[in-house]
Parts: structure tokens; sequence; C-alpha cells
């Protein structure tokens, strides 16, 4: 009996949605941004280069938006838009003279999107970079790939804790073989990424005056092992354990701890946001703990104004709001440099093409259930993506940014990244060239 072969169902199919294709899905994004400010569900039906062999009802299509994270409303999410040009751009601008633009761009791929098939699945995370390809040691030793077999009865679910693992992995061999580059790390812009430390500073759930003994209040932490990995019990439940939040940081750089200290007749007891509002210097009389719903975190107030409730107070304070996520301090830690990709803007994202050229050539080897074979084939195409492939994607991605970063919109991104491919940089004349093309 081979153990790695594994049967074919019998008893039907499985019907998995069309959007299962992270190809498929990637397209219809960059579809729908390039029509403008407002989109509908029927952008998806009349697009006929997607390559689906039947026409979707605007039910589907609907049902599909959905799925993709889209929102009806008159607006796009300011937030979003707001990350990009406020915070990713400027974050890139000081790098794109240090981005080489000179080396050739190679051949250009049009690559039809399938549906995924049926069967065991596998899972790769990994670093990529235009000048060296892949993360890995210059002979190929040590490598940042992870191969992940998900699953509830496989290797589970990746979670925030893998990605600290791999991220400091990739760090170890950037010390190790790269050490005189300054290197930065992009990850997507996903809860997964951005998970902040367990005991992170949060005024959402404190509660406004000390709670009475013997209930306090505390975070919920996750036991970590020594490899930093969560801890699970008998019944393979992540386990807990009650600890203190951590200390807040006063505007003069000193320490506020949120609990009474060591020889206070309420030692260890949470002090309440009054307490620590009043601590700061900040006038408490007559503020409730939270507005209704906590709405006020959606309100910018003006400056110099009193706070709306206490929580609205301490999120207004440069600790609160400053907050990093578990990433961003071990790059403090370590020396790195590390940022988020704007959501639904894979455009930015090159590695989303080696994701895509990768698939491509996977797709051209034999079938085979075997998982030994999927994951030779998975390595082997993953293998086959050559740098200056990854270097022209880099590119591509570089010119969205460089159009996002002169003021123009998703529909004008689009225009000015087909129309000058060409380019490695977009010229001076773009804006003149673009109120020609728009006048037309």
């Amino acid at each position: 009996m081979d153990r790695n072969a594994l049967p074919s169902n019998i008893c039907g199919q499985w019907h998995v949605s069309a959007l299962a294709d992270e190809d498929l899905t990637s397209k219809i994004h960059l579809h729908l941004q390039s029509k403008g400010k407002f989109i509908a569900a029927i952008d998806i039906i009349l697009k006929s280069r997607f390559g689906l062999t039947k026409t979707i009802s605007l039910r589907m299509a609907q049902r599909w938006m959905k799925v993709m994270q889209y929102h009806w409303q008159k607006q796009p999410q300011a937030d979003i838009i707001a990350y990009r040009q406020n915070v990713f751009l400027p974050f890139w601008t000081g790098y794109f003279p240090h981005c080489e633009m000179g080396k050739p761009m190679g051949q250009r791929t049009t690559p039809k999107p399938l549906q995924k098939g049926e069967g065991a699945s596998l899972m790769v995370s990994n670093f990529a970079s235009a000048d060296y390809g892949w993360l890995h040691s210059p002979d190929g030793s040590e490598t940042a790939r992870i191969l992940f077999k998900v699953g509830k009865n496989r290797d589970g679910y990746f979670t925030n804790d893998d990605i600290m693992m791999q991220a400091a992995h990739a760090m170890d061999i950037l010390d190790k073989y790269y050490p005189n580059e300054n290197h930065v790390l992009v990850f997507d812009n996903t809860t997964t990424h951005q998970k902040r430390p367990d005991d992170a500073l949060s005024a959402s759930k404190m509660p406004k005056m000390m709670p009475r003994p013997p209930r306090n209040f505390l975070v919920d932490a996750t036991v970590r092992d020594a490899a930093g990995k969560a801890a699970m019990d008998s019944s393979r439940n992540t386990m807990k354990e009650k600890r203190w939040m951590r200390n807040g940081k006063l505007l003069d750089g000193s320490l506020q701890s949120f609990y009474f200290p060591l020889g206070h007749r309420h030692a260890g007891q949470f002090k309440g946001m009054e307490t620590i509002l009043e601590e700061r210097g900040i006038d408490t009389q007559g503020l409730n703990a939270q507005c209704q719903k906590f709405k006020c975190q959606d309100h910018v107030l003006p400056s110099n104004s009193r706070p709306c409730c206490c929580r609205k107070a301490l999120f207004e304070q440069s600790d609160f709001s400053n907050q990093k996520s578990r990433l961003e301090e071990l790059g403090d830690q370590r020396g790195y440099r590390i940022n988020f990709y704007p959501r639904f803007h894979c455009e930015c994202n090159f590695i989303e093409n080696n994701w895509g050229y990768t698939k491509r050539v996977y797709r051209q080897y034999p079938k085979s259930s075997s998982e030994k074979d999927l994951e030779r084939n998975v390595i082997r195409a993953l293998e086959s993506v050559p740098v200056i492939l990854m270097h022209r994607f880099f590119t591509h991605s570089l010119r969205f940014m460089d159009a996002y970063r002169k003021g123009l919109n998703g529909v004008q991104a689009a225009w000015a990244n087909k129309k000058y491919r060409g380019h490695r940089v977009l010229p001076d004349t773009l804006m003149a060239d673009l109120d020609k093309e728009m006048s037309v």
C-alpha cells in the first residue's frame, strides 16, 4: 500500500469557488481598482479577460465582492487611501533613489488563470529580493522558505508565532551573509502580520476606576516555549495566563506603571483610567469611561480640545496611538525596518507576480496525487523564477508606487503603468500625457 498516493473520491466531487484561484482574485482586484472611485458588481460580469468558462450572475458577482472584502458604500475606505499616501509611500520615498533600475527587464508573460484542483494543499511562505531572488544563503544550504501543510490534522494553520519565527530566521540569514546592506522587510497588511504583543497598550477594555478585589484588570497572554511557539494543553488548546499590561511611556520618556506598587495598600491592583490620566496631568472630571459603543474612536477632535471620554483621552496619548506590532518590535530589536503594504494593493507587492509565475510553471508539470510529488514540484517551480524576472516584477510595482506618489488614482496609475511599461520609471511628461489622454 502506497501511503503517499491519495485515493480519488468515488462519491462525487467537491465544489470550490473560483475565487480559490489567487491569480483570478488578483486580476479582479486590479480591474476593479482601474474602474475608478465608484464600482459595481456588474464590472466583474462584463470583464471577459478573466478566462471564466461561464458567465456569472449579478448575485454571484455581489457574493464574490463580499468574499474579497469589498464594502457597499459611497466613498472608498478612507483609511486605506490615507495609509497608502501618508504612511506607505513616504516610507518608500527615501528608498526610491537606492532602488536599482538599470537591469534588463526580461520577457513579458501573460499566464491564464486556472482554478485550483482538489486534494492535498501545500502553503509556501518566503521572502524575495529584486537583487538576490528568494532569500537563502549563497550556497543554498540555508533558506527562509517555509513549506506548510495546512489543515486541522496536518501542520495546523500559519499563525503569528510562525511568522515571527520565520522573520527571525530571515534576519539571521541576512545578518550572516549580507551584513553590509540596509535591509527592509515588507509584509502583507493582514491581521496575522499586524498582531500586537499580548501586553500591548490598549484602552479598549480598561475600567475607569480601580476594580474591587479580588477582581483585577489583567491581560490574557499566550504561554510560549523557548522557540517562541504557543504552548498547547492536552486538548490542543492554546495555553493562556494572566499578566499585567506593560508600562506606559510619558512624554518625558519616563515609564508609568498602570498598577499600584509594592507598599501601597492596593499593591498589584490596576489603577483605573481616571488615576492613569490624572498622573499624566489630564483632567477627568465629568468624563465617562467611554462613549456609547466607543464611537469616539472614529472622531477627530480639534487640537487643545477636552477629550469626550477617558478611553478617547488615552487613545490620543502617543504611547497608546503608536503601539507597534510584534513584527515591528522584533525589527527594532534586531535593527531592521519593518513596513506593511497597503490593503487591496497587490500591484504594489511584487512577490504576488513571483507567486503567479511559480504557479504557471507548476501547472506545466504532470498531475500527481502524491504529496512527495507535490512538494518536489513546488520547490522546482519556486527555484525556476529567474532573478532578472523578479527585478522586472519589482520595477512594475515601483511604477505603480511612483504613480500614486505623484497623485494619480487607481485608474490613472493602471493607465500609466500600461502606457510606460517599457520604462523603468515614469517620465517627467507623465501629467501632460495624462491630460492629453483624458481630453481625447
